[in-house]
Protein backbone atom coordinates (compact mmCIF):
# COMPACT_ATOMS: atom_id res chain seq x y z
CA UNK A 1 0.00 0.00 0.00
CA UNK A 2 1.53 3.36 -0.98
CA UNK A 3 2.47 5.80 1.77
CA UNK A 4 0.81 9.20 1.91
CA UNK A 5 3.32 12.02 1.46
CA UNK A 6 2.90 15.81 1.60
CA UNK A 7 2.59 15.85 -2.18
CA UNK A 8 0.22 12.88 -2.51
CA UNK A 9 -3.43 12.37 -1.64
CA UNK A 10 -5.69 9.35 -1.13
CA UNK A 11 -8.88 9.46 -3.16
CA UNK A 12 -12.25 8.17 -2.05
CA UNK A 13 -14.78 6.98 -4.64
CA UNK A 14 -18.53 6.97 -4.00
CA UNK A 15 -21.19 5.81 -6.43
CA UNK A 16 -24.42 7.82 -6.29
CA UNK A 17 -27.73 7.48 -8.10
CA UNK A 18 -31.16 8.93 -8.72
CA UNK A 19 -33.92 8.16 -11.22
CA UNK A 20 -31.90 9.57 -14.10
CA UNK A 21 -28.91 7.30 -13.52
CA UNK A 22 -25.63 6.90 -11.65
CA UNK A 23 -22.79 9.30 -10.93
CA UNK A 24 -19.29 8.52 -9.70
CA UNK A 25 -17.70 11.14 -7.42
CA UNK A 26 -14.02 11.15 -6.49
CA UNK A 27 -12.61 13.27 -3.68
CA UNK A 28 -10.06 13.25 -0.86
CA UNK A 29 -10.76 10.68 1.86
CA UNK A 30 -9.76 13.31 4.42
CA UNK A 31 -12.75 15.47 3.42
CA UNK A 32 -16.52 15.32 3.81
CA UNK A 33 -18.70 14.85 0.73
CA UNK A 34 -21.19 17.75 0.77
CA UNK A 35 -24.57 16.88 -0.72
CA UNK A 36 -25.77 20.48 -0.77
CA UNK A 37 -22.87 21.31 -3.09
CA UNK A 38 -23.61 18.25 -5.23
CA UNK A 39 -27.24 19.28 -5.57
CA UNK A 40 -26.21 22.77 -6.62
CA UNK A 41 -23.73 21.44 -9.19
CA UNK A 42 -25.76 18.58 -10.67
CA UNK A 43 -29.33 19.83 -10.06
CA UNK A 44 -30.04 16.26 -8.90
CA UNK A 45 -31.09 14.75 -5.56
CA UNK A 46 -28.53 11.95 -5.36
CA UNK A 47 -28.04 9.28 -2.74
CA UNK A 48 -25.39 6.58 -2.22
CA UNK A 49 -25.71 3.24 -3.96
CA UNK A 50 -24.01 1.41 -1.08
CA UNK A 51 -25.66 1.30 2.34
CA UNK A 52 -22.51 1.74 4.37
CA UNK A 53 -19.09 1.55 2.80
CA UNK A 54 -16.21 2.80 4.91
CA UNK A 55 -13.59 1.89 2.30
CA UNK A 56 -15.48 3.48 -0.59
CA UNK A 57 -16.32 2.06 -4.01
CA UNK A 58 -13.92 0.89 -6.70
CA UNK A 59 -13.09 3.01 -9.72
CA UNK A 60 -15.46 2.62 -12.68
CA UNK A 61 -14.52 3.89 -16.13
CA UNK A 62 -17.55 3.38 -18.35
CA UNK A 63 -19.65 5.66 -20.48
CA UNK A 64 -22.64 4.57 -18.39
CA UNK A 65 -21.38 6.34 -15.28
CA UNK A 66 -20.12 9.91 -15.64
CA UNK A 67 -17.55 11.09 -13.10
CA UNK A 68 -17.31 14.24 -11.02
CA UNK A 69 -13.84 14.91 -9.61
CA UNK A 70 -13.12 17.29 -6.75
CA UNK A 71 -10.61 19.97 -7.77
CA UNK A 72 -8.70 19.56 -4.50
CA UNK A 73 -7.27 16.29 -5.80
CA UNK A 74 -5.56 18.12 -8.65
CA UNK A 75 -3.33 20.07 -6.27
CA UNK A 76 -1.22 16.99 -5.50
CA UNK A 77 1.41 15.36 -7.70
CA UNK A 78 0.26 11.79 -7.02
CA UNK A 79 -3.06 10.15 -6.15
CA UNK A 80 -3.65 6.87 -4.29
CA UNK A 81 -6.79 5.14 -5.54
CA UNK A 82 -8.65 1.81 -5.62
CA UNK A 83 -8.71 0.82 -9.29
CA UNK A 84 -10.76 -2.33 -8.63
CA UNK A 85 -12.68 -3.92 -5.80
CA UNK A 86 -9.98 -6.57 -5.32
CA UNK A 87 -6.90 -4.32 -5.47
CA UNK A 88 -5.14 -2.35 -2.78
CA UNK A 89 -4.51 1.34 -3.20
CA UNK A 90 -2.51 2.13 -6.31
CA UNK A 91 -0.34 5.24 -6.53
CA UNK A 92 -0.26 7.11 -9.81
CA UNK A 93 0.73 10.52 -11.01
CA UNK A 94 -2.16 12.96 -11.15
CA UNK A 95 -1.63 13.43 -14.88
CA UNK A 96 -1.90 9.67 -15.41
CA UNK A 97 -5.02 9.57 -13.26
CA UNK A 98 -6.72 12.21 -15.38
CA UNK A 99 -5.93 10.33 -18.59
CA UNK A 100 -8.13 7.48 -17.30
CA UNK A 101 -11.17 9.65 -18.03
CA UNK A 102 -10.10 11.20 -21.31
CA UNK A 103 -12.58 9.10 -23.30
CA UNK A 104 -15.42 9.18 -20.75
CA UNK A 105 -17.79 11.90 -19.46
CA UNK A 106 -16.21 13.73 -16.54
CA UNK A 107 -16.07 17.18 -14.96
CA UNK A 108 -14.36 19.01 -12.09
CA UNK A 109 -15.75 21.09 -9.25
CA UNK A 110 -15.57 21.75 -5.50
CA UNK A 111 -18.03 19.62 -3.55
CA UNK A 112 -16.33 18.72 -0.27
CA UNK A 113 -15.87 20.22 3.20
CA UNK A 114 -12.51 20.30 4.95
CA UNK A 115 -12.72 18.64 8.35
CA UNK A 116 -10.70 21.51 9.81
CA UNK A 117 -13.67 23.80 9.10
CA UNK A 118 -16.07 21.70 11.17
CA UNK A 119 -16.53 23.03 14.73
CA UNK A 120 -15.33 20.89 17.61
CA UNK A 121 -17.58 19.34 20.24
CA UNK A 122 -17.70 21.01 23.63
CA UNK A 123 -15.81 19.13 26.32
CA UNK A 124 -18.27 20.13 29.05
CA UNK A 125 -21.79 18.67 29.13
CA UNK A 126 -22.90 21.57 31.36
CA UNK A 127 -22.75 23.76 28.24
CA UNK A 128 -24.88 21.39 26.15
CA UNK A 129 -28.25 22.94 26.93
CA UNK A 130 -27.19 26.40 25.72
CA UNK A 131 -25.33 25.00 22.72
CA UNK A 132 -28.26 22.81 21.67
CA UNK A 133 -30.62 25.77 22.03
CA UNK A 134 -28.31 27.94 19.92
CA UNK A 135 -27.86 25.23 17.27
CA UNK A 136 -31.60 24.61 16.94
CA UNK A 137 -32.08 28.32 16.39
CA UNK A 138 -30.43 27.82 12.99
CA UNK A 139 -33.40 25.77 11.80
CA UNK A 140 -36.43 27.89 11.02
CA UNK A 141 -38.75 24.92 11.45
CA UNK A 142 -38.00 24.99 15.18
CA UNK A 143 -39.77 27.66 17.18
CA UNK A 144 -37.42 28.54 20.00
CA UNK A 145 -38.80 29.12 23.47
CA UNK A 146 -37.03 30.19 26.61
CA UNK A 147 -36.31 26.66 27.80
CA UNK A 148 -34.84 23.93 25.61
CA UNK A 149 -37.33 21.32 26.80
CA UNK A 150 -40.18 23.62 25.72
CA UNK A 151 -38.57 24.19 22.33
CA UNK A 152 -38.20 20.48 21.63
CA UNK A 153 -41.78 19.54 22.59
CA UNK A 154 -40.71 15.98 23.34
CA UNK A 155 -43.16 13.22 24.22
CA UNK A 156 -43.49 12.48 27.95
CA UNK A 157 -41.96 9.41 29.54
CA UNK A 158 -44.30 6.51 30.31
CA UNK A 159 -45.46 6.31 33.92
CA UNK A 160 -43.61 3.03 34.38
CA UNK A 161 -40.33 4.64 33.27
CA UNK A 162 -40.79 7.47 35.75
CA UNK A 163 -41.41 5.03 38.59
CA UNK A 164 -38.36 2.94 37.73
CA UNK A 165 -36.19 6.08 37.58
CA UNK A 166 -37.43 6.94 41.07
CA UNK A 167 -36.35 3.48 42.24
CA UNK A 168 -32.90 4.01 40.68
CA UNK A 169 -32.33 7.00 42.96
CA UNK A 170 -33.08 5.02 46.14
CA UNK A 171 -30.39 3.02 47.95
CA UNK A 172 -32.49 0.24 49.42
CA UNK A 173 -35.32 -1.05 47.27
CA UNK A 174 -37.07 -4.34 47.94
CA UNK A 175 -37.40 -6.86 45.11
CA UNK A 176 -41.15 -6.93 45.66
CA UNK A 177 -41.34 -3.18 45.02
CA UNK A 178 -39.56 -3.51 41.67
CA UNK A 179 -41.75 -6.48 40.71
CA UNK A 180 -44.87 -4.46 41.56
CA UNK A 181 -43.77 -1.49 39.44
CA UNK A 182 -42.91 -3.65 36.42
CA UNK A 183 -46.10 -5.69 36.78
CA UNK A 184 -48.19 -2.52 36.42
CA UNK A 185 -47.31 -2.79 32.72
CA UNK A 186 -48.20 -6.36 31.66
CA UNK A 187 -46.44 -5.95 28.30
CA UNK A 188 -43.23 -4.81 30.00
CA UNK A 189 -43.42 -7.66 32.51
CA UNK A 190 -43.82 -10.16 29.67
CA UNK A 191 -40.79 -8.69 27.88
CA UNK A 192 -38.61 -8.93 31.00
CA UNK A 193 -39.64 -12.58 31.49
CA UNK A 194 -39.00 -13.32 27.79
CA UNK A 195 -35.60 -11.64 28.06
CA UNK A 196 -34.59 -13.79 31.00
CA UNK A 197 -35.93 -16.87 29.19
CA UNK A 198 -33.76 -16.19 26.13
CA UNK A 199 -31.33 -18.93 25.07
CA UNK A 200 -28.64 -16.26 25.40
CA UNK A 201 -28.78 -16.62 29.20
CA UNK A 202 -29.42 -20.35 29.15
CA UNK A 203 -31.35 -20.43 32.43
CA UNK A 204 -32.51 -23.93 33.44
CA UNK A 205 -36.26 -24.49 33.65
CA UNK A 206 -39.05 -22.03 32.89
CA UNK A 207 -38.95 -18.38 33.93
CA UNK A 208 -42.51 -17.70 35.02
CA UNK A 209 -42.40 -14.26 36.64
CA UNK A 210 -40.43 -11.04 37.00
CA UNK A 211 -39.32 -12.30 40.41
CA UNK A 212 -37.91 -15.43 38.74
CA UNK A 213 -36.07 -13.22 36.24
CA UNK A 214 -34.48 -11.27 39.11
CA UNK A 215 -33.60 -14.12 41.45
CA UNK A 216 -32.70 -16.90 39.04
CA UNK A 217 -31.19 -15.15 36.01
CA UNK A 218 -30.52 -11.45 35.71
CA UNK A 219 -30.25 -9.98 39.20
CA UNK A 220 -31.98 -6.95 40.70
CA UNK A 221 -29.79 -4.21 39.20
CA UNK A 222 -29.90 -5.74 35.73
CA UNK A 223 -33.69 -6.16 35.72
CA UNK A 224 -34.28 -2.62 36.98
CA UNK A 225 -32.16 -1.04 34.25
CA UNK A 226 -33.35 -3.47 31.56
CA UNK A 227 -36.97 -2.69 32.41
CA UNK A 228 -36.20 1.03 32.22
CA UNK A 229 -34.66 0.63 28.77
CA UNK A 230 -37.53 -1.54 27.53
CA UNK A 231 -40.16 0.87 28.85
CA UNK A 232 -38.52 3.78 26.99
CA UNK A 233 -38.32 2.12 23.58
CA UNK A 234 -41.70 3.41 22.41
CA UNK A 235 -41.09 7.03 23.45
CA UNK A 236 -39.43 7.85 20.12
CA UNK A 237 -40.20 5.92 16.94
CA UNK A 238 -37.51 4.37 14.77
CA UNK A 239 -37.31 6.63 11.66
CA UNK A 240 -38.28 5.23 8.28
CA UNK A 241 -35.97 7.53 6.30
CA UNK A 242 -32.78 6.95 8.27
CA UNK A 243 -29.42 5.66 7.04
CA UNK A 244 -29.86 2.14 5.70
CA UNK A 245 -27.10 0.77 7.93
CA UNK A 246 -29.27 1.76 10.93
CA UNK A 247 -32.05 -0.59 9.91
CA UNK A 248 -30.87 -3.03 12.58
CA UNK A 249 -31.02 -0.30 15.22
CA UNK A 250 -32.40 -2.41 18.07
CA UNK A 251 -30.21 -5.42 17.32
CA UNK A 252 -27.16 -3.14 17.41
CA UNK A 253 -28.39 -1.64 20.68
CA UNK A 254 -28.84 -5.07 22.24
CA UNK A 255 -25.50 -6.25 20.92
CA UNK A 256 -23.73 -3.25 22.47
CA UNK A 257 -25.62 -3.74 25.73
CA UNK A 258 -24.69 -7.43 25.87
CA UNK A 259 -21.08 -6.63 25.02
CA UNK A 260 -20.99 -4.04 27.82
CA UNK A 261 -22.46 -6.61 30.23
CA UNK A 262 -19.87 -9.23 29.25
CA UNK A 263 -16.96 -6.78 29.49
CA UNK A 264 -18.00 -5.75 33.00
CA UNK A 265 -18.12 -9.39 34.12
CA UNK A 266 -14.51 -9.84 32.93
CA UNK A 267 -13.21 -6.66 34.56
CA UNK A 268 -11.30 -6.74 37.87
CA UNK A 269 -13.80 -6.49 40.71
CA UNK A 270 -12.33 -3.23 42.01
CA UNK A 271 -12.95 -1.50 38.67
CA UNK A 272 -16.42 -2.82 37.81
CA UNK A 273 -19.26 -0.32 37.45
CA UNK A 274 -22.84 -1.38 38.14
CA UNK A 275 -23.69 -4.05 35.61
CA UNK A 276 -27.21 -2.69 35.10
CA UNK A 277 -25.86 0.77 34.36
CA UNK A 278 -23.42 -0.73 31.86
CA UNK A 279 -26.20 -2.64 30.11
CA UNK A 280 -28.51 0.38 29.95
CA UNK A 281 -25.69 2.61 28.66
CA UNK A 282 -25.16 0.17 25.80
CA UNK A 283 -28.88 -0.16 25.11
CA UNK A 284 -29.41 3.62 24.94
CA UNK A 285 -26.05 4.69 23.50
CA UNK A 286 -27.68 5.77 20.21
CA UNK A 287 -30.88 7.21 21.69
CA UNK A 288 -29.92 10.66 20.42
CA UNK A 289 -30.26 9.31 16.87
CA UNK A 290 -34.00 8.77 17.53
CA UNK A 291 -34.26 12.22 19.11
CA UNK A 292 -32.74 13.94 16.04
CA UNK A 293 -35.19 12.15 13.74
CA UNK A 294 -38.10 13.26 15.96
CA UNK A 295 -37.01 16.89 16.33
CA UNK A 296 -35.62 17.57 12.84
CA UNK A 297 -37.20 15.07 10.42
CA UNK A 298 -36.32 17.02 7.26
CA UNK A 299 -32.73 17.65 8.28
CA UNK A 300 -32.47 14.08 9.52
CA UNK A 301 -33.05 12.84 5.98
CA UNK A 302 -30.16 15.02 4.77
CA UNK A 303 -28.01 13.79 7.66
CA UNK A 304 -28.77 10.19 6.69
CA UNK A 305 -27.43 10.65 3.14
CA UNK A 306 -24.27 12.28 4.47
CA UNK A 307 -23.67 9.48 6.99
CA UNK A 308 -23.97 6.83 4.28
CA UNK A 309 -21.68 8.56 1.78
CA UNK A 310 -19.14 9.62 4.39
CA UNK A 311 -18.76 6.34 6.24
CA UNK A 312 -15.02 7.03 6.39
CA UNK A 313 -15.61 10.04 8.66
CA UNK A 314 -16.63 9.69 12.35
CA UNK A 315 -20.38 10.29 12.69
CA UNK A 316 -19.90 13.07 15.22
CA UNK A 317 -17.94 15.11 12.64
CA UNK A 318 -20.81 14.83 10.13
CA UNK A 319 -23.34 15.77 12.81
CA UNK A 320 -21.32 18.81 13.88
CA UNK A 321 -21.03 19.91 10.24
CA UNK A 322 -24.76 19.69 9.55
CA UNK A 323 -26.36 20.28 12.96
CA UNK A 324 -23.69 21.86 15.20
CA UNK A 325 -24.37 19.19 17.82
CA UNK A 326 -24.00 15.42 18.07
CA UNK A 327 -26.45 12.66 18.83
CA UNK A 328 -24.44 11.97 21.98
CA UNK A 329 -24.98 15.54 23.17
CA UNK A 330 -28.70 15.51 22.43
CA UNK A 331 -29.27 11.97 23.68
CA UNK A 332 -27.48 12.51 26.98
CA UNK A 333 -29.24 15.85 27.53
CA UNK A 334 -32.62 14.24 26.89
CA UNK A 335 -31.94 11.30 29.21
CA UNK A 336 -30.68 13.71 31.88
CA UNK A 337 -33.83 15.83 31.45
CA UNK A 338 -35.91 12.70 32.02
CA UNK A 339 -34.03 12.01 35.24
CA UNK A 340 -31.80 9.05 34.36
CA UNK A 341 -28.72 8.59 36.57
CA UNK A 342 -25.81 10.92 35.83
CA UNK A 343 -23.43 7.98 35.38
CA UNK A 344 -25.43 6.75 32.37
CA UNK A 345 -25.94 10.22 30.89
CA UNK A 346 -22.24 11.05 31.22
CA UNK A 347 -21.22 7.71 29.73
CA UNK A 348 -23.25 8.38 26.58
CA UNK A 349 -22.20 12.05 26.41
CA UNK A 350 -18.47 11.28 26.58
CA UNK A 351 -18.51 7.95 24.74
CA UNK A 352 -16.56 9.48 21.83
CA UNK A 353 -14.34 11.81 23.85
CA UNK A 354 -10.84 11.00 25.09
CA UNK A 355 -11.01 9.31 28.49
CA UNK A 356 -7.95 10.42 30.42
CA UNK A 357 -8.26 8.48 33.67
CA UNK A 358 -10.45 6.31 35.88
CA UNK A 359 -11.73 9.49 37.50
CA UNK A 360 -13.50 10.15 34.22
CA UNK A 361 -16.61 8.01 33.73
CA UNK A 362 -15.45 4.40 33.42
CA UNK A 363 -18.74 3.61 31.67
CA UNK A 364 -17.69 6.03 28.92
CA UNK A 365 -14.43 4.10 28.58
CA UNK A 366 -16.39 0.85 28.28
CA UNK A 367 -18.65 2.35 25.62
CA UNK A 368 -15.58 3.48 23.71
CA UNK A 369 -14.08 0.03 24.02
CA UNK A 370 -17.27 -1.61 22.76
CA UNK A 371 -17.36 0.83 19.82
CA UNK A 372 -13.78 -0.02 18.83
CA UNK A 373 -14.53 -3.74 19.05
CA UNK A 374 -17.65 -3.43 16.88
CA UNK A 375 -15.75 -1.40 14.26
CA UNK A 376 -12.58 -3.54 14.28
CA UNK A 377 -10.50 -0.66 15.60
CA UNK A 378 -7.52 -1.12 17.94
CA UNK A 379 -7.91 -0.54 21.66
CA UNK A 380 -5.25 1.79 23.02
CA UNK A 381 -3.15 0.82 26.00
CA UNK A 382 -4.56 3.79 27.89
CA UNK A 383 -8.14 2.64 27.37
CA UNK A 384 -7.22 -0.95 28.24
CA UNK A 385 -5.58 0.21 31.48
CA UNK A 386 -8.66 2.20 32.51
CA UNK A 387 -11.02 -0.77 32.18
CA UNK A 388 -8.47 -3.28 33.43
CA UNK A 389 -8.63 -5.57 30.40
CA UNK A 390 -6.06 -6.21 27.70
CA UNK A 391 -6.92 -5.86 24.01
CA UNK A 392 -6.72 -9.65 23.69
CA UNK A 393 -9.18 -10.14 26.56
CA UNK A 394 -11.56 -7.60 25.02
CA UNK A 395 -11.40 -9.35 21.65
CA UNK A 396 -12.19 -12.70 23.31
CA UNK A 397 -15.25 -11.16 24.97
CA UNK A 398 -16.36 -9.66 21.66
CA UNK A 399 -16.01 -12.99 19.87
CA UNK A 400 -18.08 -14.72 22.55
CA UNK A 401 -20.89 -12.19 22.17
CA UNK A 402 -20.58 -12.31 18.38
CA UNK A 403 -21.04 -16.09 18.47
CA UNK A 404 -24.44 -15.51 20.11
CA UNK A 405 -25.71 -13.11 17.44
CA UNK A 406 -28.62 -15.35 16.46
CA UNK A 407 -29.79 -15.50 20.07
CA UNK A 408 -29.47 -11.73 20.41
CA UNK A 409 -31.49 -11.32 17.20
CA UNK A 410 -34.33 -13.22 18.88
CA UNK A 411 -34.15 -10.78 21.78
CA UNK A 412 -34.21 -7.86 19.34
CA UNK A 413 -37.46 -9.19 17.91
CA UNK A 414 -39.07 -8.48 21.32
CA UNK A 415 -38.34 -4.78 20.80
CA UNK A 416 -39.66 -4.77 17.24
CA UNK A 417 -42.96 -6.49 17.98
Amino acid sequence: MPETTPNSITARIVHLWDKTGKLQVIFSDADVLDFSALTRITKRLLEPVSHFNASGDALTRTAKMPTLIDKRLLKKATINIHCSAQSDLVEMETETFLKLFSNFPHSFDHFTILQSRIPHISTDHLLDSNELHKALGRFQSIRLKQRLEETLELPPLPITSKRIIQLCSKKNVDTDVLCDVISLDPSLAAQVVSWASSPYYGAPGDIESVEDAIIRVLGFDMVMNLALGLSMKNVLDLPKNGPRHYQNFWFNAIFRASLMESLVKKMPAAKRPRIGYAYLSGLLHNFGYLAISHILPTHFSILSRHLEANAHIPTERIEMHLLSFTKEQLGSWLLRHWGLPDEICNAIRYSKSPVQSEQDNILAALLQCSYHLCHTQPISNGLANIIGLSEEECLCVYQEVQSSSSKLQEMASLLQS
